[in-house]
């Protein structure tokens, strides 16, 4: 595989010479199957993609097994909530810096020590509980170091796309990259579901490991053209970048937009996968550890739609309003899908599962498109990175949904947490005309 010039964006299998990419649709015309996948044309996409994959299938696994570890060892919705804290923090506090570090040095070298980093410490933590010796200190390391680690992949990932997809494409490539994590949720949730129920949480952390061994060889296997940047000129110019980097995230009235409901989504959004969701699965519906697996897995079901439609249709206009309706939408169907858990409905608990993980996989490409269309090449990573900040309301809504949950119930808890991504949502539109008018 040859690695291209700068600005290269010849689709897979081309020569290089007088191949146009493929133009957006327009004027009606249908949306077909090679709409859909266009980005997968291009050769360095593939191999990201690859890496996305294996990295979510590990990832999924992780996010299954986790929360049922600290409930197999604890039984507290409290714990549940700490943990999302302990990985949250490090990517607050490290993700600025993560996105200057994306703009000031080589994207595939940041992205490929990142994954080899995540692969040591998933054996470290997986040979802990094959061994037996885990204790829930142990868990809150392995999710402060990761979360540390991780903090890294994202700036780097992200602002690499438009580099190596036409600009046309990029919401279609965050949208695939998007399917890519839901779709793998699919396998990884239910397999971790049914991993912990025959050969225990080891087997499944076993697993995770293994996986990562994907992950470092498609990311070594890229080889995607290098972006302008200034290189690396100390730690002090370092924090003048991390400055520059807030200041021009924030005179922007389109990615300050963004961030603002970004901001409402990681506060209010966040916490039901990891803390109220099994919660639901094994205190209130019955349903288990292998019950948990599947309703995660329903979920990714409705995200692999959600993701496709966008990445069929691409939209390039009023991405605004958008962001902001699914953002209410996904509040109504969390008070929905807690309202259904008194009827002590499963198939009506699963049913709203499907519709939250089509609406999940709707807004995180539009904003992570957005963000990187509206930056300058030069300022994607530290603009990507100053979403990380955001992630800090993911810190505080997480310890909020743990104590909220152990002190009113997780049903009551979650409803108040769908009403607030409804407001946050109607106060944006009310008092924030620019959002609306994002194409």
């Amino acid at each position: 595989m040859e690695q291209r010039t700068r600005g290269d964006t010849t689709p897979q299998g081309g020569s290089g010479r007088g191949v146009a990419p493929a133009e957006p649709a327009q004027g009606g015309r249908r949306v077909t199957f090679k709409d859909t996948f266009a980005s997968l044309a291009y050769r360095d996409f593939v191999w990201l993609w690859l890496g996305q994959i294996t990295h979510a299938f590990a990832l999924w696994v992780d996010q299954i097994a986790k929360p049922l570890l600290i409930l197999a060892l604890t039984g507290s919705a409290i714990h549940l909530g700490l943990i999302l804290v302990a990985r949250t923090v490090p990517a607050v506090i490290l993700g600025p810096v993560a996105g200057v570090i994306a703009d000031n040095f080589n994207r595939r070298a940041v992205l490929l020590i990142t994954k080899v980093v995540v692969l040591g410490l998933s054996i470290v933590f997986a040979a802990i509980v094959v061994m037996g010796w885990m204790e829930l200190w142990h868990i809150y390391v392995y999710n402060i170091l990761r979360g540390a680690t991780m903090a890294f992949d994202q700036p780097a990932r992200r602002a690499m796309i438009p580099s190596i997809v036409p600009s046309h494409l990029v919401t279609n490539a965050m949208a695939l990259s998007t399917g890519s994590m839901t779709a793998t949720r699919i396998a990884g949730a239910a397999g971790a579901g049914l991993l912990i129920s025959f050969v225990g949480f080891g087997g499944a952390y076993v697993v995770v490991a293994v996986m990562y061994v994907g992950a470092v060889f498609f990311t070594w296997m890229l080889k995607p053209p290098d972006h302008k940047r200034s290189g690396y000129q100390g730690v002090r110019s370092m924090g003048n970048d991390l400055v520059d980097g807030a200041k021009y995230a924030w005179k922007s009235p389109d990615i300050r937009g963004v961030l603002i409901i970004s901001l409402g989504w990681f506060t209010f959004g966040m916490a039901f996968m990891q803390v109220f969701a099994p919660l639901f699965a094994v205190q209130i519906l019955d349903i288990g550890y292998t019950g948990f697996g599947y309703m995660v897995s329903v979920s990714a079901v409705g995200g692999l739609v959600g993701a496709l439609v966008l990445a069929a249709t691409s939209p390039t206009k009023g991405r605004g309003l958008i962001m902001l309706g699914l953002l209410a939408i996904f509040g109504v169907l969390l008070i929905i899908f807690s309202a259904s858990t008194y009827l002590q409905s499963v198939p009506l608990a699963f049913a709203v599962m499907l519709l939250l993980g089509a609406g999940q996989s709707g807004f995180f490409p539009l904003i992570n498109a957005v963000l990187v269309e509206k930056a300058d090449e030069n300022m994607r990573g530290r603009v990507l990175g100053v979403l990380s900040l955001d992630r800090a309301m993911t810190t505080f809504g997480g310890a909020m949904a743990g104590f909220m949950a152990a002190a009113m119930g997780a049903q009551i808890a979650q409803i108040l947490f769908g009403a607030g991504l409804i407001i946050t949502a109607v106060a944006m539109f009310a008092f924030y005309p620019p959002l609306r008018r994002i194409e």
